[in-house]
């Protein structure tokens, strides 16, 4: 009975913040040109750039009500792409916090994103087990490979070959020409789904 009367004592003062979602990756960004200082997480509908140094928000990126999915800075440090739950993909501009351009394809949340070395293409992939690749600078979508079964969990480019290599829950490894726009090769013989692959 004392034991009871102790715990109504207590009562939430407040939250501390969300530094994180569980389900959205991470990224290192370049901020006023200062690299490997900052990281950039989803947090619920938002993207919040800490400052690693000091410990604190440097920069927030506004969203709205859908959840952010997926995360990829490109290679110049100026924009970042933002996945959605909805499957759209933002890209904002970090120097003053604007949408510089949105991407609608996908039917379902945006698994994977990555920039090629040049910072004009964006590749992603999504639980609808589509692939589709975006020119960045014309703001608009070049190719959609088909082909997976399963969710997508990375896509790769490989920047000297002009390939896109995906992978994905259904076990396969496949590498798309970018320019015949098809699937010249499938790797298979994993046991269980395919999680990342790597550059």
């Amino acid at each position: 009975m004392g034991l009871t009367k102790q715990y109504l004592r207590y009562a939430p003062s407040g939250t501390f913040n969300i530094i994180a979602s569980g389900d959205c990756n991470s990224v290192h960004v370049s901020l006023n040109g200062i690299s490997g200082r900052y990281i950039a997480t989803g947090a619920c509908e938002h993207v919040i750039i800490w400052d690693m140094r000091l410990g604190e928000k440097a920069q927030v990126l506004p969203g709205e009500s859908i959840l952010v999915s997926q995360i990829a800075a490109s290679p110049s440090g100026h924009h970042i792409a933002v996945g959605y739950v909805d499957g759209n993909i933002n890209v904002f501009e970090l120097t003053n916090n604007e949408i510089v351009c949105v991407f609608s394809g996908h039917k379902s949340p945006v698994t994977c994103l990555q920039y090629d070395e040049q910072g004009t293409r964006l590749v992603s992939g999504a639980k609808d087990t589509e692939v589709i690749l975006w020119d960045v600078v014309s703001e608009t979508g070049v190719a959609r490979f088909s082909g997976h079964k399963g969710v997508i969990t990375s896509v790769l480019f490989i920047n000297s070959r002009n390939v896109v290599v995906s992978a994905s829950k259904d076990s396969f490894v496949k590498f798309w020409d970018i320019e015949t726009k098809h699937c010249f090769k499938t790797l298979g013989g994993h046991q269980a789904e395919n999680i990342e692959i790597g550059s």
